[in-house]
């Protein structure tokens, strides 16, 4: 009762659920094991095989403020790296290849419509920065973590997200980063295979739409099919009665993508 969020696990048999007054409690639903968490403890992400967390532990000072890897259950923790004064700048996401657990807006500035993006790893790697043509970034990991495809705005957009996509492993970052020229935001897709990814674009969007995302959200959207390779784009229509995607998963054997409508909170099948 009373949840305010849930991390799943990436089986879906176990989860973080986060509550109002910034309890959460980890869960997993098949044993029926229950473990509370530190409070202070927020921004969860599950490693890929759901032994371990990721999250960000924000003490009352800068100087006890850590990203965190521990135990699902809490035990086990060891500080990852040091937040300090720039914990709003970072974000836990376990990447589908266990090397990155995280990104963080703290690299050299490089102008208005350019920003350096850390990777963060378990080890303090010294992973290559990931350069973005804009601010704002959303990032959507391919299923192997090869590759990332990702949202970010600037001003030759009208402010308005653009869809990317990028290597991002190793000396792989940066590489074959290209504009695949859809206005859309990358939590709005989800990859199909290690080569096709599927997304709701809104049928509009308004110049600022990256500043101000929420006056957009209920805009309709259309499924399009991207093909990474080819370049290929179709769009694939709407759902009947319309919908604007909220969070989008593809079903098992790839025949269709379920997501839930933003305006009326219906969860969708669309047969692709």
């Amino acid at each position: 009762f009373n949840v305010e969020s849930v991390d799943w696990a990436n089986n879906s048999d176990k989860a973080i659920i986060n509550y109002p007054d910034g309890s959460n409690i980890y869960y997993d639903f098949a044993s029926g094991e229950q473990v509370t968490l530190p409070a202070h403890w927020e921004d969860f992400s599950f490693a890929p095989n759901d032994n371990q967390i990721a999250a960000k532990s924000i003490g009352n000072n800068e100087s006890n403020r850590f990203l965190v890897i521990s135990n699902p259950d809490g035990t086990g923790a060891r500080p990852v790296e040091h937040l300090g004064s720039n914990h709003d700048k970072m974000h836990v996401d376990w990447s589908p290849n266990n090397q990155v657990v995280g990104y963080a807006f703290t690299g050299q500035p490089l102008g208005l419509d350019r920003q350096q993006v850390l990777l963060i790893g378990q080890n303090q790697e010294n992973f290559k920065a990931l350069v973005t043509e804009g601010r704002g970034f959303i990032p959507n990991w391919s299923p192997d973590g090869s590759e990332v495809l990702y949202s970010v705005y600037n001003s030759s957009d009208g402010f308005r997200p653009s869809l990317w996509i990028s290597g991002a492993v190793g000396d792989e970052v940066n590489a074959n980063r290209r504009n695949l020229q859809i206005q859309t935001w990358a939590d709005k897709c989800a990859w199909r295979n290690e080569s096709e990814v599927i997304c709701g674009v809104p049928t509009s969007l308004g110049e600022g739409a990256g500043l101000q995302r929420s006056v957009f959200e209920n805009t309709p959207d259309e499924i399009v099919r991207i093909n990474l390779q080819t370049g290929t784009v179709t769009n694939l229509g709407q759902p009947n009665g319309g919908g604007a995607v909220d969070t989008m998963t593809i079903t098992q054997d790839g025949s269709a993508a379920i997501f839930t409508d933003v305006t009326t909170g219906r969860l969708i099948k669309f047969n692709l």
